[in-house]
């Protein structure tokens, strides 16, 4: 970020390189720190509450001290509009402000022991790409972060900033070269609702400070709609009889439990090809707070007092998909939406279709089929695309409750007004085309049929 970019940076693709090598070795052998996980066996939902408990270890304080800053940055995860304000001349006693618009969207990496956030900067000399690449030395506890600014793709990299979080504000210091001379640089990170990056330098040690630039950070709308960039679709086979005595349960005790965690419970239905199967749909913002609020909802007093009596009506709670948006805005769109309250009995004729595409090539790809033929067919029988997804394949971070490994999925949402109404789009031509469409899927689709209960948040 510093305007010695353009004098003093490594090659682009060094960083590349060892970003590469890190996802690779992360992909192999799990991450080197938050993933060490014991040698006990999945438990499901089914046996949670007596799995063996995993032994203390002596160091186990120390690791936590050490982890204490690794989600410093939680706060920035997802898409923000950003408001520039730059001073044209740096170090040059001048207040001349340059202020632009951009967007920036960031995600984790390195199993949590980074981030990375692209930008988009609308500088009126032409719009840019750079990014940001943050990385958490536990044993240190302290954050590195370099910037690569895409419009000088072979320039060596700078000197990271380095620092840490301290009663909220995050500060970090490089020694740097401009227009030659030695400087000082400085980074400050505030997180509120609205965040707020800072950029100073120094020509006198560190003794005075001058401001250059600022970001500031609005949440957009797009990323606050769309839920969730982690989803779990969750299909339980269920003793002969015991859906609605599940139903009835989870309605009364395990909806706002869970949301007390963090979590988003999207919705709860019948599988209306399978009497014995109860099918539901958990949201999160992240994988790292998937585990904390598993954890957390898990461990409560809430699933230890029922646990025993849901625990009795399930067979099978391991078929999970672990899933992610196929694109940046293809979540669900919550903002309108109310839960019936504790009580509600009135069911729904709306009919949600899930279909799960098992692909062989790439989810891309198939996103885009699945825009250019199948979601206009959709749309023209006056069905509504809700949702897509695609495999996340993250590891789990959950491992008491296994998930389906080795999927490679595009999942799709469509709201029908009834069951006839979606008996008459299969039935149509174009409905016809949709459902035997094969184009880089193994077999015929997965196809649920899934009716809202009282309680569900997507109902109509």
């Amino acid at each position: 970020m510093k305007a010695s970019l353009t004098d003093n940076l490594q090659k682009i693709h060094q960083l590349t390189l060892l970003l590469i090598a890190a996802v690779s070795f992360n992909a192999l052998f799990g991450p080197m720190i938050l993933s060490a996980q014991p040698t006990t066996s999945p438990v499901s939902p089914m046996n949670l509450a007596t799995a063996p408990s995993i032994p203390e270890h002596a160091n186990q304080a120390e690791r936590k001290n050490e982890m204490s800053g690794v989600n410093d940055f939680d706060f920035l995860i997802g898409d923000w509009r950003v408001h520039h304000r730059r001073l044209k001349q740096r170090l040059a006693k001048t207040q001349e402000w340059q202020e632009v618009e951009g967007t920036s969207s960031m995600r984790k990496i390195l199993g949590g022991l980074g981030n990375m956030d692209e930008n988009v900067i609308e500088a009126s000399a032409g719009t840019y790409r750079a990014i940001t690449v943050r990385t958490y030395d536990p044993a240190k506890q302290m954050w590195s972060i370099w910037w690569v600014d895409g419009r000088y793709p072979s320039r060596p990299l700078d000197p990271p900033v380095v620092g840490r979080f301290e009663n909220g504000v995050g500060t970090f210091y490089a020694d740097d070269q401009f227009d030659g001379k030695p400087i000082r640089v400085r980074f400050l990170w505030t997180h509120s609702p609205n965040p707020r990056w800072e950029q100073a330098f120094s020509d006198d040690g560190g003794r005075t400070w001058e401001t250059n630039w600022t970001m500031d950070f609005t949440r957009s709308a797009m990323s606050e709609q769309a839920c969730c960039p982690v989803l779990e679709l969750r299909q339980y086979t269920l003793m002969p009889g015991q859906r609605d005595v599940l139903i009835d349960l989870f309605e009364r005790e395990f909806i706002e439990s869970q949301e007390a965690t963090g979590l988003s419970v999207i919705g709860q239905f019948h599988d209306l090809n399978n009497p014995d199967r109860f099918v539901w749909l958990r949201g999160f913002s992240d994988m790292d707070s998937r585990a904390r609020q598993l954890e957390e909802f898990y461990g409560g007093p809430v699933w230890q007092k029922h646990r025993e009596a849901a625990n009795t009506t399930m067979i099978d709670s391991d078929n999970v998909l672990l899933l992610r948006p196929a694109r940046s805005d293809s979540g669900f769109r919550l903002e309108n939406l109310s839960r019936p309250p504790l009580g509600t009995n009135e069911t729904s004729k709306t009919l949600i279709v899930a279909t799960i595409y098992y692909l062989t090539g790439s989810a891309d790809s198939f996103a885009e089929l699945f825009e250019r033929r199948i979601a206009p067919a959709v749309t023209k029988a006056g069905a509504s695309v809700l949702a897509t997804f695609v495999t996340e394949n993250h590891p789990n971070t959950f491992p008491k409750l296994p998930v389906r490994e080795g999927e490679n999925v595009f999942v799709s949402f469509s709201r029908f007004a009834n069951r006839q109404s979606y008996q008459q789009f299969t039935e149509s031509i174009p409905g016809k085309q949709v459902v035997s469409e094969r184009s880089g899927i193994k077999g015929a689709p997965e196809i649920l049929l899934l009716a809202p209960t009282a309680r569900s948040l997507l109902r109509e």
